[in-house]
């Protein structure tokens, strides 16, 4: 297991299939469930709704049926024969045999031809006259209407109920049969007497047996009671259904219900014009199994699904990993030094063109190098180059000392100042032990180079150094030799007009921007400023240092050079530089120079560079 997890965690392949893998079996999972839970529910529909159907179209038939009887058996306990009847006397035999033959023939017989399932028809009256009649069974020799156990059914003036009735033979045999009785009270005047019908009770079983929902459910009928009117199981029939049972059926004339004890659900529906219910009791797992074999099959798809999509998931994710090992590859070659080294990814895709900006970025990075070793042979030739002028120097400083000694003993003042200005401007450029001095040094060797040019050009030149040192900027640490050859540009390219003397002004202060402190230094004539074109070519050059100091090309061009060295040593900084501008309003150029307020020097960068 940790095998495979590392596995997973070292290779972006395994990384993608378990991802598709992952969403495939998430997606599969929710929509097999969704699936699953939405069959088994219509199903489950469709067994309620068809148990419904079944039970409607059986309580149709049986209302049709006790409706029949209860209408045949009501005309003739209000016709005028059964109330001629019932005034016979008991001795009067003859009189009795006349009248129920009238009876039979008007009411009796087509009574039992219409409906085949009457058993019998008995007349009894107050007077202890009674009649039986039966088309299919003989009766019991003791048998008689008060002695039938019908004492419950003499209570009531109607009375509709089942019970098991041992009353008939059949081929000289005594048998029971279970029996829908119907009895009625009948009155007419002081006469009174009873009018009972027996039923053959399987009609209703055959309707009953009919009701079969799957293999194993049944139906049955109760009454009010909870009494057992008709039954598959014979047995059952006058029996009472249980209280469980009863709770629910009882007080609601449709219905179903889940019973988890048997997990059985139960159907009922109550039938027209009685007060019977016709119940359904179908297994739970009749139709589960549907659902169970739905559920199943379900699975077998979804583990199909996955597989398919495992397969497809490493066939994808081999398609691009592919790649982004064989660039993987080329990384590590690179690492170990190979930047000659390039790839054909592929393809035209997101990988493909990470490949392709990859050599392209290769490309570059072995140019940059190449151009690194050149700066540093033209570093070294730059330094032998110094040490000559070094050596230079020293006959250059004895020589000025010697001018400085006989202008001191001619009395020539001035010629004395230029001469120690001068050697001391060529101390300051030639002392390549540090590249970074304080503000403070820097401005004296501008002044040094300031003094010297107004010697130079006497009247033709006005400067003016203002330094706002509130802040403390004099402490602050600054590139060597940046600010003179801004002001040698100043004088050699400021086209004043005729008679006008040339003014530079040089005003150094301590600025703040976004929360850090910057050194200003900027430098202004009073010439015709740059041209359109030049200024243009200027801001263009010093921008594309900006963005790439490495692909600076040296042209010699002092402006450019310090930018160039500003960019380098302070970098990231993005108000560390060179602007130019021309003044709108007093005519001529504005050189500003920016840097941060060092307190103390930072790492110094490379004398080939600064």
């Amino acid at each position: 297991m940790k095998h495979i997890v590392e596995l997973i965690r070292s290779k972006m392949k395994w990384k993608l299939i378990l991802v598709i893998s992952t969403l495939m079996l998430f997606v599969v999972s929710f929509l097999g469930t969704v699936s699953y839970w939405q069959t088994s529910k219509i199903i489950k529909d469709d067994v309620e709704r068809l148990s419904n159907q079944v039970l409607k179209q059986a309580n149709l038939n049986l209302a049709r049926h006790f409706t029949g009887y209860s209408k045949g058996f009501l005309s003739m306990s209000f016709s005028a024969e059964i109330e001629k009847w019932l005034q016979v006397r008991k001795d009067n035999r003859v009189d009795s045999f006349i009248v129920f033959q009238e009876m039979r023939d008007t009411y009796i017989a087509p009574y039992m031809y219409q409906y085949p399932e009457v058993i019998s028809v008995t007349l009894y009256n107050a007077n202890g006259n009674e009649i039986n009649y039966s088309m299919k069974y003989g009766y019991r020799l003791d048998y008689s209407f008060e002695n039938a156990g019908l004492e419950s059914f003499m209570e009531h003036d109607y009375m509709v109920d089942v019970r098991w009735s041992n009353d008939y033979y059949f081929e000289g045999k005594p048998i029971e049969l279970p029996v829908i009785t119907l009895t009625k009270k009948v009155r007419f005047g002081s006469d009174t007497g009873y009018i009972k019908s027996d039923i053959d009770l399987n009609a209703a079983l055959q309707i009953i047996n009919e009701l079969e929902i799957g293999n194993n459910g049944y139906g049955f009928i109760t009454n009010g009671d909870g009494k057992i009117i008709a039954h598959p199981d014979k047995s059952l029939i006058t029996s009472y259904i249980s209280d469980a049972y009863f709770d629910e059926v009882n007080n609601r004339t449709s219905g179903s219900f889940f019973r988890k004890e048997s997990n059985e659900i139960i159907l009922f529906r109550s039938i027209d014009y009685f007060d019977w219910k016709t119940v359904i009791v179908v297994p739970y797992n009749e139709f589960t199994s549907s659902i169970y074999f739905i559920g199943k099959f379900t699975i077998v798809i979804a583990a199909a699904a996955l597989m398919l999509s495992i397969l497809i998931a490493v066939a994808i994710s081999s398609s691009f990993t592919k790649r982004i090992a064989k660039l993987r590859r080329m990384i590590k070659s690179t690492a170990r030094g190979k930047l000659d080294v390039s790839v054909d990814i592929g393809g035209n895709d997101e990988v493909a063109e990470l490949g392709n900006a990859y050599n392209v970025m290769l490309e570059d990075l072995n140019n940059t190098v190449n151009e690194l070793a050149e700066s540093k042979v033209a570093g070294q030739k730059a330094v032998l180059s110094a040490l000559q002028s070094q050596i230079d120097s020293h006959f250059l400083y004895n020589t000025l000392e010697s001018i400085n000694s006989l202008a001191s003993l001619e009395g020539h003042t001035q010629i004395e100042q230029t001469t120690i200005a001068l050697a001391k401007m060529l101390r300051y450029t030639s002392e390549y032990k540090s590249t970074v001095v304080p503000v403070e040094q820097e401005l004296g060797h501008l002044s040094n180079y300031l003094d010297i040019m107004k010697v130079r050009m006497g009247d033709e030149f006005e400067y003016e150094l203002t330094v706002e040192d509130e802040d403390g900027a004099m402490s602050s640490y600054c590139l060597k030799a940046i600010l003179q050859p801004i002001v040698e540009n100043s004088i050699k390219h400021a086209n004043v007009q005729m008679d006008v003397p040339l003014r530079v002004k040089i005003d150094v202060s301590l600025i703040n921007k976004e929360d850090n402190s910057y050194i200003m230094m900027r430098i202004v004539d009073n010439g015709s400023g740059f041209t359109k074109e030049k200024l243009g070519w200027f801001t263009s050059q010093l921008q594309q240092i900006t963005l790439s100091p490495l692909h600076h090309q040296f042209n010699n061009i002092g402006l450019l050079n310090i930018h160039f060295r500003l960019q380098m040593y302070y970098y990231n900084d993005p108000y560390a530089g060179i602007s130019l501008n021309n003044l709108e309003r007093e005519g001529g150029a504005e050189a500003i120079v920016m840097m941060p307020f060092q307190s103390q020097v930072m790492q110094e960068v490379s004398a080939d560079v600064l």
